[in-house]
């Protein structure tokens, strides 16, 4: 898996849309850690979204959090950013 972003909808919660830039993804596995079932991570050691529903919006957000060099984005229904803030 080569592609610079993995991206997945989400139908629940108020985060709709998820993103790993994986040009910036250093593989920390911090993700994989709070949400397994919704990253995981390549043969590249760069996270990709697995399944964007495994997770509530309270624990996508920790997992976005614990990314250390803040590669995972979230947005809102109106492709508004939740995570990181601008």
């Amino acid at each position: 898996m080569s592609e610079k972003i993995s991206e997945a909808k989400r139908k629940t919660g108020k985060i709709k849309k998820i993103v790993v830039d994986r040009v910036k993804c250093i593989g920390a596995n911090a993700c994989v850690a709070v949400t397994p079932g919704v990253f995981q991570l390549d043969d590249e050691n760069l996270a990709y979204i697995v399944d964007p529903e495994a997770a509530d919006d309270d624990t996508l957000l920790m997992s976005a959090q614990s990314c250390p060099v803040l590669a995972i984005l979230l947005y809102d229904e109106n492709d508004k950013i939740i995570f990181p803030e601008e």
